[in-house]
């Protein structure tokens, strides 16, 4: 009887042995994978050589002459790339490039996680439209867009476009939609939905 009850205390001791030296390489393999991808920047990791290559150079075909800093996957309104660049006149900017690996829009890059945005999601140097000009833009936005929400509308410093309006769709969306001089509705582009 007391051998069969030495065996049976081995064999739970062992079995013992082997959970806890499992969870711990099972731990220590959990405690290892954050620390190497930071929770800061979430959307913004490194690229493999060829992408890289390719977005850099999307990004200088759209910034002649500039400096790409560093390029990484994911950025605002769902891009899935981006470059950080110097221009030759020294300004820090975002190119955002689409999946064929076309830039589609440049950026103030203010250091800020999601694009280099300010408070509010707004560029530093974009300033509210008032007046006749805000009222023809919002009318342009809501005719292409019927049933939606204006947001906000303000100049629009990418380049791209002189003004934009920030609108929610009436199924939801988010949508930053960009207007000519003469209030046209250009282009659109999706935003990140806040909560």
């Amino acid at each position: 009887m007391p051998s069969t009850i030495r065996k049976s205390a081995l064999t739970v001791a062992a079995l013992g042995a082997l959970g806890l030296g499992g969870s711990a390489v099972a731990g220590a393999a959990g405690t290892a994978s954050p620390s190497a991808t930071p929770h800061a920047r979430p959307h913004q990791d490194a690229l493999s050589a060829d992408v890289a290559a390719k977005v850099k150079a999307a990004a200088l075909a759209k910034v002649p002459g500039a400096t790409v800093l560093r390029t990484e996957a994911g950025g605002p309104y769902g891009t899935p790339y981006h470059a950080h660049i110097k221009t030759s006149d020294g300004k820090l900017q975002v190119v955002l490039v689409d999946s064929s690996f076309n830039a589609t829009a440049v950026q103030a890059d203010q250091g800020r996680p999601g694009g280099g945005r300010g408070p509010g999601g707004r560029h530093g140097d974009e300033t509210p439209l008032t007046g006749d000009t805000k009222a023809k833009v919002e009318a342009a936005v809501l005719a292409k867009y019927a049933g939606a929400t204006i947001v906000r509308t303000e100049t629009n410093s990418d380049g791209s476009a002189p003004y934009e309006s920030h609108i929610k769709t009436s199924d939801g969306k988010e949508l930053e939609v960009h207007v000519s001089k003469d209030f046209t509705v250009l282009d659109a582009r999706e935003q990140p939905a806040h909560p």
